[in-house]
């Protein structure tokens, strides 16, 4: 049971309400996460803006969740994993593609270095030498590609920690464990 209050779409008033109305318009559902951050609107609706924006990043939808996916297994966010996962192939993941995102490892040399990076990005808290930053700018990333994906881990760490504060319950099916998969 979620220990922070999940706010009820159909009771919720003034710009919980309206925001709650959007995020069912845009998504066919009002997922528990987006409820627990309808207690504060000023949340939500930062929340909903910086999604938004970032459906616009130069490093383009697959590989922003992909990041997402492997902020999700560093900070061992089931509710996160869970989510990314089964909206992953709207967004133009394949199942090796969520499984690159979880594990932070992929065969494409492009995107294990932004996935690398950003292993490197949270494991030093964003203080990365010299040579983590030359990698990836290695890889083909310029400036605009290393800020979004700074920015994709930090939208990522800001909602794995308050659904793993929340405890948010579930409400998509459960990701797989990593370890229950056959990873080579």
């Amino acid at each position: 049971m979620s220990r922070i209050h999940q706010i009820v779409p159909e009771t919720a008033t003034g710009k919980a309400k309206e925001l709650l109305a959007t995020v069912q318009q845009a998504f066919g559902m009002v997922p528990n996460t987006a409820r627990v951050m309808a207690n504060s609107p000023a949340v939500l609706d930062s929340f909903l803006a910086f999604s938004t924006a970032m459906g616009g990043a130069r490093i383009g939808t697959k590989l922003h969740n992909q990041l997402k996916l492997t902020t999700s297994e560093t900070n061992s966010c089931s509710y996160c994993t869970s989510i990314l996962s089964a909206v992953a192939p709207s967004a133009g993941l394949t199942v090796e593609d969520v499984l690159a995102g979880r594990t932070g490892h992929s065969e494409d040399r492009h995107t294990k270095a932004a996935l690398g990076f950003a292993n490197d990005v949270l494991e030093s808290r964003g203080k990365v030498s010299d040579k983590q930053l030359a990698a990836v700018r290695e890889a083909g990333f310029g400036d605009a590609e290393i800020v979004e994906i700074v920015a994709s881990v930090v939208l990522g760490c800001f909602t794995n920690f308050l659904n793993n504060v929340a405890d948010t319950d579930l409400d998509i099916p459960k990701a797989e464990p990593l370890a229950a998969r056959s990873i080579s």
